[in-house]
């Protein structure tokens, strides 16, 4: 449980320390609407990318299959709070970025289980 639980850990915490990075930056005027936006997006790519690399070090599936599933526990639990908490819809623009965050938890997945080979060798 506790090799499932770290990398969760490690996705919130970047999201919510980045997150509110960018809301303190956005506050003070520093970004412009678009700039915020896109940072919003590089964090959640980031956190996913970071919590499929520490979850691919700790188990022994393959690297791609590890990303997936790493993305598609995350994509419910996004999915769910947009559309039942937010009330948001589903639109072109959601599907793209959760296909970005699709590539990049495998490619998470894929150097994780690299690192962890490379680990292993030494």
């Amino acid at each position: 449980m506790k090799k499932y639980l770290i990398p969760c850990l490690y996705t919130l915490s970047i999201l919510l320390l980045g997150s509110f990075l960018s809301s303190i930056i956005y506050y003070f005027n520093l970004t412009s609407d678009k700039f915020n936006t896109i940072l919003l997006y590089l964090i959640g790519i980031m956190s996913i990318f970071v919590g499929s690399l520490k979850l691919s070090k700790n188990l022994n599936q393959k690297g791609i299959i590890t990303g997936v599933i790493y993305f598609g526990i995350f994509v419910i639990i996004m999915v769910f709070t947009s559309v039942v908490i937010f009330k948001s819809e589903l639109n072109i623009k959601s599907f793209i970025y959760y296909f970005v965050l699709l590539i990049f938890s495998m490619l998470g997945g894929i150097l994780g289980k690299n690192m962890q080979e490379e680990k292993e060798a030494n």
